[in-house]
């Protein structure tokens, strides 16, 4: 584990800035591109060179094979008996397998039977607290492994919402991969799919940003052939009293976590990548390092809640850059 002190007065916070990263590497020359709103967030599809059709076709199949997760799973939530014909497909089968893998290696803290709680809270501008008679009525029908023991006994709602994304761009990824490029990227919110490396060869570059402090970097990560997920306090969020209260819901309170302001992750797959970012931030930096470290192909950077610590785990000592504070 690498550990750093970085020195700034206002919180730290650790952001994947997708849409930036795509548009900086355009100048290495014109990729076809092609963006919609999909899964409550801003897709990105963009690719670089030759394949078996022309470019501009591939980034439309990509777009379109993120398309088609939104329709089947939206923002992931699903009544597990409203929805039978939906839980029986492909796609939340895949993400249901990941979720309970992910579920057994932090400890129940990814626990996609989170649904009864977060359906209480609302995370726009307005912003809604459950009331505690709710939560705890909410709370008794969260239980991954009682799903699975009994899917047809008990309600339980499904939040896919940690792995469809990652699913999806997945799909996307692998569309493309099957056309033949050999140099795109794939994006969903905070969901990322590295194709190959940059059509001139070189790694891509991916800036972290500052989202607390505009204009401000916290570091860069140099990959090529990766899937990388952030989950971080700042996305849908609102402050209430001075407190922010964010849609990273330990299953434990119902509640917001508090242990980490951000977790980036990087994986082989971005439907793993999406699962682990949500649960590495809930067991915090120590728990969640110490798993990150155990696992293979996975490697990991953490930002404190309070926002001065920042750390990494040991595989990307030569990958990952700390940028000086403005």
């Amino acid at each position: 584990m690498r550990t750093f002190r970085y020195a700034a007065p206002a919180a730290a916070v650790l952001v994947i800035v997708a849409l930036a990263l795509v548009r900086s590497h355009r100048a290495l020359e014109n990729p076809c591109s092609g963006s919609a709103l999909l899964m409550d967030t801003l897709a990105e599809v963009s690719v670089w060179g030759k394949g078996h059709v022309p470019c501009k076709a591939a980034a439309d199949s990509a777009l379109a094979a993120l398309a088609q997760v939104d329709t089947l799973l939206g923002t992931g939530r699903l009544d597990s008996r409203g929805d039978s014909t939906r839980m029986r497909s492909t796609a939340v089968r895949r993400a249901l397998e990941v979720s309970d893998q992910v579920y057994r290696l932090t400890g129940g803290l990814f626990d996609p039977t989170i649904g009864s709680v977060t359906r209480l809270w609302s995370f726009g501008e307005d912003g809604k607290i459950p009331d505690p008679d709710s939560l705890a009525e909410g709370l008794r029908h969260v239980g991954f492994d009682r799903f699975l023991a009994a899917r047809d006994s008990g309600k339980f709602i499904i939040d896919l919402g940690g792995v469809a994304k990652g699913y999806a761009v997945d799909l996307a990824a692998s569309r493309l991969v099957d056309l033949g490029f050999k140099s795109a990227i794939v994006s969903a919110g905070g969901d990322m799919r590295l194709i190959g490396r940059r059509p001139d060869g070189k790694l891509w570059r991916i800036a972290i940003r500052h989202p607390r402090r505009a204009g401000e970097f916290i570091g860069y990560l140099n990959l090529a052939d990766v899937a990388v997920a952030t989950s971080g306090d700042y996305e849908r969020c609102f402050i209430r009293d001075g407190r922010r209260y964010h849609h990273i819901i330990d299953p434990r309170t119902g509640m917001p976590g508090t242990a980490t302001t951000c977790v980036t992750v990087i994986a082989k797959t971005s439907v793993v990548s999406d699962a682990l970012a949500t649960g590495l931030f809930l067991m915090g930096p120590r728990d969640g390092l110490r798993l990150a470290e155990s696992l293979p192909d996975v490697e990991a950077v953490f930002v404190w809640a309070e926002g001065e610590s920042l750390a990494t785990t040991s595989g990307l000592e030569h990958v990952f850059e700390r940028a000086e504070p403005k």
